[in-house]
């Protein structure tokens, strides 16, 4: 059983509600939506409740919105994988996902870690929905999954992937722990910023002027 706090506690078979905090059947509404991935659903709630209760319950659910579930097979993603978040533009939405979660602190070993479950649910739900409206706001499906984003947290806080900060423009973005050699910014890359070249010209001018500023006072 989930010793963490604020868990999703399963209310007797004969309510109507299947937790006992209503506030939990707002959040399961809501991550239903984002995922049907039952054993994800447990881990992120804490739930006692059998699986195929929830699968029951998630059937049920989206039969009211005249919707057909989706349900993923297999055992999903690992966040330990080379192709996990590897694409440039897979590494581009995971950097504005890691802003939104971590925040100016980063995801050093400063950051915050939410211990209650309730409250981590709410902030990964936030996150993820702030990132698909500001993204894909359009109706395409995100590049990044909310499995793949809460996969990406959870390597994270494992040290399995370390988040790189670029030098020029302060993105910060994942990279695969195992990763040999140097790693490319993938915000400079894919909205070419070409910041070196940027810092470049920038030395030049500011020499060329001390260079005048120099010639001024020595024949001024």
């Amino acid at each position: 059983m989930n010793t963490m706090s604020g868990r999703a506690v399963a209310a007797k078979r004969t309510r109507k509600l299947i937790f006992t905090d209503p506030a939990w059947e707002d959040r399961f509404d809501q991550l239903i939506l984002l995922t049907q991935r039952t054993a994800l659903i447990q881990e992120i709630t804490g739930t006692d409740l059998r699986s195929q209760r929830i699968k029951e319950e998630i059937d049920r659910r989206y039969g009211e919105m005249g919707e057909e579930v989706n349900r993923p097979r297999g055992v999903g993603r690992d966040y330990t994988s080379k192709t996990f978040i590897s694409s440039k533009t897979d590494k581009y939405d995971a950097a504005y996902l890691i802003a939104l979660h971590f925040g100016s602190r980063g995801a050093g070993e400063y950051a915050e870690a939410e211990t209650n479950l309730a409250k981590a649910c709410d902030k990964r739900l936030a996150v993820y929905n702030k990132y698909r409206s500001d993204y894909y706001s359009w109706g395409v499906e995100p590049r990044i999954s909310f499995e793949s984003y809460y996969l990406m947290v959870q390597g994270i806080k494992e040290r399995a992937i370390e988040v790189h900060q670029c030098g020029d423009c302060n993105s910060r973005y994942p990279v695969s722990a195992s990763h040999q050699g140097q790693s490319t910014c993938p915000v400079c890359s894919i909205q070419d910023l070409r910041m070196d070249n940027a810092n470049l010209l920038i030395e030049e001018r500011l020499a060329a002027k001390r260079a005048a500023t120099e010639e001024t006072y020595k024949f001024g």
